[in-house]
């Protein structure tokens, strides 16, 4: 990925004289102006990465911004493991970094608009997935977490519309029928909002949430026996998904010792 930091001119930092971003020695001294194994440096930290060391991950990335501090895909990917270990504010500090000599770096734009909503600032989220959403209109990933940015910030008609437009784009986002369900209900469109948690119930089976309100939907209709019938459903999808979880965490057998 060629980005506007890689077209910089640089500084020889022997004898200080300005080269060209193609240039790899200093015209005045000669000094070779790149580290030769940059990108060898950022493929084995993604390669620590993707196999689960993420110390090693940062220790090898790290040591590529001592040679290039402004390396737009180091920046990222540190931001991405500063992230994974809960330091958010060190991810947003990378992430920004990275978009200074990226503008258009539209898969940082979200990730940043991700640590800012994991951060509670859904002012700075909500600006973060709009700027995906100017350079690529059709981010599916951006518009579901936009709208959930704005469903959190309390502006629900809003957030209703990139919910559907989240769902349209891609209808396996299941939960936002949940979320539309739930803003209708806010707004009193109550017709409404039975019809988004229904598509939720019939594209999800065991969708908890969804089933609940349906049910205090049917109550508030006088339909006790309906209601009654839906939260039995509940609760025997609650228990199920607990078995789920309690065998899946079990321990098998096989640990190392």
């Amino acid at each position: 990925m060629t980005t506007d930091a890689d077209k910089r001119p640089l500084r020889c930092t022997r004898c200080g004289r300005l080269a060209q971003a193609e240039d790899k020695f200093c015209a005045e001294c000669g000094m070779f102006l790149r580290d030769a194994f940059v990108d060898q440096r950022l493929s084995l930290a993604w390669d620590y990465e993707r196999r689960g060391h993420c110390k090693k991950a940062r220790r090898e990335v790290m040591r590529l911004l001592e040679i290039d501090p402004d390396h737009v895909l180091a920046n990222h990917l540190l931001g991405a493991l500063y992230f994974h270990q809960g330091t958010l504010d060190l991810a947003i500090e990378r992430y920004r970094k990275a978009i200074e000599g990226a503008p258009s770096f539209v898969l940082c734009h979200y990730d940043l608009g991700v640590a800012w909503y994991h951060r509670g600032n859904m002012p700075q989220a909500i600006g973060s997935f709009r700027r995906c959403l100017e350079i690529d209109p059709d981010y599916k990933a951006a518009h579901y977490r936009l709208a959930l940015s704005l469903f959190h910030a309390g502006r629900l008609n809003s957030a209703l519309e990139h919910f559907e437009a989240a769902a349209s784009l891609t209808p396996e986002y299941l939960m936002a029928y949940y979320h539309m369900g739930v803003i209708h209900e806010r707004l009193g469109e109550t017709e409404a909002a039975e019809g988004s948690f229904q598509r939720s119930v019939d594209e999800a089976v065991g969708e908890v949430s969804s089933n609940f309100h349906l049910a205090m939907i049917r109550r508030g209709r006088g339909d006790e026996e309906g209601a009654d019938l839906l939260l039995r459903t509940t609760r025997e999808f609650a228990r199920s998904n607990d078995i789920r979880r309690a065998s899946a965490n079990a321990p098998s057998g096989t640990e190392d010792r």
